[in-house]
């Protein structure tokens, strides 16, 4: 039988660095069938994605990937533990997956999974650890580090100071506490960082791409994506597709404060805002009324404790209105895998999917299979509510859309 090997990404756009990622992967893992979970129409950095989730979904497809599923909201867009958590969970709920690659800065596997033995082995310890180093003035990311060096020392530690290792080893955690038959394996990375561009290499991160994209257009960030990738985003803006980014938040973030002022009691005021905490959430009610525009807003919030990464899931958390209490809810509940895109090979996964006993649905059409998912309303609700504010906000108005009418792309070419 054909080996699956499983990807968590969020194709933002699909570009060289990930092709090469893709085709070590399929090597490293010797796998046939690759499946990928991505994050929807927002992604984890808080941001909306460039372009919405079904044409991202598309180019993955015309790439190699087989299948790819869609990375419940409420996960996609928050810190590296949820992320981990709903991809990780959603790969090993389908019960086919026989490895899962990720990308590497140090490319040492075993000091990842010493790393992430920490991190599974006793939570109130170390979280103890962590909120010490905070009032000392630390950032979570460094008292973090800090913590885990406590246990184990800084070069296991250090691995939690780069952002593909830091998502690794919470992926192997997860592995771990889900005591997953899914196997690791990595691949070693060669691209530049998000921020930057190699242009004699034909490489660059994806931040950079985006940044070129928006400024540029495709003829100067073409040299860094697949060539099919090059068409569909050419077709894609000239169809009259926006390429958007944190600034389009701006007037719906500043409606969504007006509106919580208002709203402070009953566990929805902007306090009860899932990434608010320690009076952060009354820093960026301040900084709305101050900031032109978004990079001030954000600046204007940020603190030393507190990255800009932070900031802007403050600022998405509170434009969805997606409250502490709604996150206790979601992880109480289940959840699912929505059917985004698929090959011929892909829809052959699909069917071996359904045959095979799992602990999670695997959905293609969410009206015709409403049993399936009742059992995480609320997860599917911010689902459609992101692709409804992605929508308004690309197109300005909602006629004629809903997310749940939407069926996969079922792409035989690729």
């Amino acid at each position: 039988m054909d080996r699956v090997l499983g990807i968590i990404a969020e194709y933002n756009p699909f570009h060289n660095g990930h092709l090469y990622h893709l085709n070590e992967s399929k090597a490293v893992g010797k796998a046939d069938t690759v499946v990928a979970v991505m994050s929807g129409d927002f992604v984890q950095r808080g941001e909306p994605a460039l372009m919405d989730k079904w044409t991202r979904a598309n180019m993955a497809v015309r790439q190699g990937i087989d299948l790819v599923l869609e990375l419940p909201f409420a996960y996609a867009c928050n810190n590296a533990e949820y992320f981990a958590l709903g991809a990780v969970r959603a790969l090993d709920g389908l019960r086919v997956v026989d490895c899962l690659s990720f990308g590497s800065e140090c490319g040492d596997l075993e000091r990842l999974f010493a790393a992430a033995r920490v991190l599974a082995a006793d939570g109130a310890a170390l979280n103890t650890r962590i909120r010490e180093g905070m009032a000392e003035g630390f950032s979570y990311p460094k008292a973090r580090r800090l913590a885990v060096a406590s246990v184990c020392g800084d070069e296991i530690a250090d691995v939690l100071a780069s952002p593909n290792d830091i998502l690794g080893t919470e992926y192997l955690k997860q592995l771990i506490l889900l005591k997953s038959s899914i196997i690791p394996v990595i691949v070693k990375r060669h691209a530049a960082d998000p921020f930057s561009e190699n242009e004699a290499a034909g490489v660059a991160g994806a931040a950079a791409i985006r940044r070129i994209l928006r400024a540029d257009g495709i003829d100067r960030a073409a040299r860094y994506l697949p060539r099919e990738v090059r068409a569909s985003v050419a077709a894609y803006t000239a169809d009259g597709g926006r390429l958007l980014d944190l600034d389009d938040l701006r007037i719906p973030l500043i409606c969504a404060v007006l509106a919580g002022a208002s709203a402070r009691d009953g566990g929805r005021g902007p306090a009860d805002v899932f990434s608010a905490a320690e009076g952060l959430e009354n820093r960026l009610i301040r900084a709305v009324r101050r900031g032109r525009d978004m990079d001030e807003i954000v600046r204007f919030t940020k603190t030393k404790r507190y990255t800009e990464t932070r900031i802007k899931r403050l600022i998405v958390h509170t434009v969805m209105g997606l409250m502490k209490e709604d996150m206790r809810v979601i992880e109480g509940g289940g959840l699912y895998a929505r059917v985004l895109a698929f090959s011929d090979r892909g829809a052959g996964l699909i069917r071996r999917v359904k045959k095979t006993p799992r602990s999670i649905p695997l959905i293609t059409n969410p009206n015709r299979e409403r049993a399936a998912r009742s059992g995480c309303t609320r997860l599917v609700d911010f689902d459609v509510k992101a692709a409804d504010m992605r929508k308004l906000i690309s197109d300005g108005a909602l006629a004629g859309f809903f997310d749940l009418n939407i069926y996969p792309t079922h792409d035989p070419r690729a």
